[in-house]
């Protein structure tokens, strides 16, 4: 006889609540610092933060050490790193693009693009623009040639992109709070959630949207199906550091996710600071304690990847659980779970940022149940 188990709201909420209370909020960079805007992170895993109100570029690394990238830019916004290790660089006033090679020497790449405001690389190499006035998303080629993509669809001011796990392209209106999902192959927008305020950047962990309220003075979390909590700030402008909830932020705005996925770094415009916000995620997370009927193991996702993957399994009743990753020779190379889990469904944040390219597996042993999946890591 299988036992279901039912969870009381009152159960959920007091999880939730201890989610909630497990995230902090510190200071890396004191502000006034060298930069306010968009936050990107780099293949080299430190930060690059623009100065929108200035010219200049600046490089965080993870200890909060900082120093000017690149300059001669005309209020650089909304950056992405490219799949050639170039870093691509808006200016907003200057309506330009440019992009900047590992050592910081920066060449023309569009040389005329109206308030263009931010960058979103796809798969294949070509990029989205969204400009932020008038309010479109362009589609640029490798060559530096561009299209119109969108345009109207509620629109106002676009400024945030970012892709979900299957695709969806997500986008974050800066001018009135709007949230969208796209269809990629319709073009059908859907809104998904309206926030207070204006609006700053969007960052995407686990399919939920993280997103600042440069108004508001809050970090938002948001489901795909428009569910919104306040994760950080109480509404207050400061600098107060502590439980997520009880700090302030002053203008919040650029928003990136560590490697692992389990810290967002935030700046805050006004204050010119650099703040991080952790337990985002931590290692195994308990996605649901329903019982499943049985035992499982997904194939992780994205895969092939860099450096960071997400493994889901399925544990049927409470027991000793392990996984582990493999490398081709058979070789041991992690071991991410070993512990007694209770039913449920998990997820896993693995960060191969240790390992080399190459094929990997990964293998779960839960009661008499064995399955090894393979994944691929491409640096």
């Amino acid at each position: 006889m299988k036992i279901k188990y039912f969870l009381s709201p009152l159960f959920l909420f007091l999880v939730f609540a201890f989610q909630l209370n497990s995230q902090t909020v510190s200071t890396l960079v004191p502000g006034p610092s060298t930069f306010d805007d968009c936050l990107t992170l780099g293949p080299d895993g430190n930060i690059y933060a623009s100065r929108y109100s200035g010219t200049t570029v600046t490089k965080i690394t993870p200890s909060g050490t900082t120093s000017i990238f690149a300059s001669g830019f005309n209020s650089p916004n909304g950056t992405a790193f490219g799949p050639d290790g170039y870093l691509y660089v808006p200016s907003a006033v200057g309506n330009r693009i440019d992009k900047v090679s590992p050592a910081g020497t920066v060449f023309p790449f569009v040389p005329s693009m109206v308030n263009a405001s931010s960058i979103l690389f796809r798969s294949d190499g070509k990029m989205l623009v969204a400009t932020y006035s008038p309010s479109k998303i362009n589609l640029v080629d490798t060559n530096g040639t561009y299209s119109l993509l969108y345009s109207g669809n509620g629109l106002n001011g676009p400024i945030g992109l970012r892709y979900t796990s299957n695709g969806k392209l997500i986008i974050g209106n800066f001018n009135d709070g709007k949230i969208f999902s796209v269809d990629t192959s319709s073009g059908v927008f859907t809104l998904i959630t309206d926030l207070p305020g204006q609006l700053g950047f969007i960052e995407i962990v686990d399919d939920e949207i993280y997103s600042t309220g440069f108004q508001t003075n809050k970090i938002y979390k948001t489901s795909l199906n428009g569910d919104t909590v306040t994760i950080a700030g109480t509404g207050a402008a400061g600098q107060l550091n502590g439980p997520a909830l009880s700090s302030t932020f002053s203008s919040p705005n650029g928003i990136v996710r560590s490697v692992t996925g389990d810290t967002l770094y935030v700046s805050d415009y006004a204050a010119r600071s650099l703040r991080m916000i952790t337990g985002i995620t931590i290692g195994i997370i308990n996605v649901s304690s329903i019982a499943p009927d049985k035992f499982s193991l997904k194939q992780n996702y994205p895969n092939p990847f860099n450096p960071v993957t997400n493994i889901k399994f399925a544990v049927a009743k409470t027991g000793l659980v392990t996984l582990k990753v493999y490398d081709i020779s058979g070789r041991e190379v992690a071991q991410l779970v070993n512990e007694e889990l209770n039913a449920g469904t998990y997820n896993f944040d693995f960060n191969a940022s240790h390992l080399s390219s190459g094929i990997y597996f990964y293998k779960i042993t839960a009661d008499n149940y064995t399955n090894t999946k393979r994944m691929v890591l491409v640096k």
